[in-house]
């Protein structure tokens, strides 16, 4: 077995694993220049794909891609689609403390699969739960923090698509999440719900 093939076999089952991490795997078996110019190849043959400088992985799935920018949560329209609360096929939404450059990123090199990037500051990074997507567990935020984040990120949906959102959203969580943010934000989404919650099951369901 070969060392590219070693190394497509030991990290075919981790979402994402990084240049270090191969180093650490080898423990010496392999030259630093030697491990870059295999891990170049693997790449060249469609084995393994970047996510971000330093960051592979062996699955070319979109639900990977926010393991590229850990610590990070899938949110926004992301969220409700992978809780089955949008119809549409939303592309990731990577929620991540770490500094982003670009807004929306190109996966796999594929002009068909994209990603979007949101940095969040240190106390807004909270309020989300693993759950099972795409053969594997991966953190997604909950109902209260989906809708705060749909209005602190500035994406409006149509007014009916909020119901299935509301219905499970908590107000007393969602008050205690507010704590940590602006006046305008937490103004905005208190009159949101106590407008539109009560009447919830009225809206139209985008099923």
């Amino acid at each position: 077995m070969t060392v590219g093939q070693e190394i497509v076999r030991k990290f075919a089952d981790y979402p994402a694993f990084s240049y270090h991490d191969v180093l650490t795997y080898l423990h010496g078996r392999h030259a630093t220049k030697q491990l870059s110019r295999t891990i170049s190849y693997l790449k060249s043959r469609g084995r393994i794909f970047t996510l971000r400088k330093g960051v592979y992985t062996v699955r070319e799935d979109s639900a990977v891609s926010g393991f590229g920018f850990s610590p990070f949560y899938y949110g926004l329209l992301y969220a409700l689609t992978i809780r089955e609360l949008w119809t549409q096929n939303a592309e990731p939404e990577i929620i991540t403390l770490k500094k982003v450059r670009r807004s929306r990123i190109t996966l796999f090199g594929r002009k068909d699969m994209h990603a979007s990037l949101h940095h969040s500051q240190p106390k807004h990074f909270f309020g989300f739960e693993i759950l099972s997507h795409g053969g594997m567990k991966v953190p997604v935020s909950d109902p209260e923090k989906t809708l705060i984040d749909l209005f602190y990120y500035n994406i409006r949906l149509p007014i009916q698509s909020y119901g299935p959102l509301l219905l499970l959203v908590n107000k007393k969580k969602v008050m205690s999440y507010l704590e940590r943010y602006d006046n305008h934000t937490r103004m905005t989404v208190i009159n949101f719900i106590t407008k539109y919650k009560p009447v919830a099951k009225s809206l139209e369901s985008p099923y």
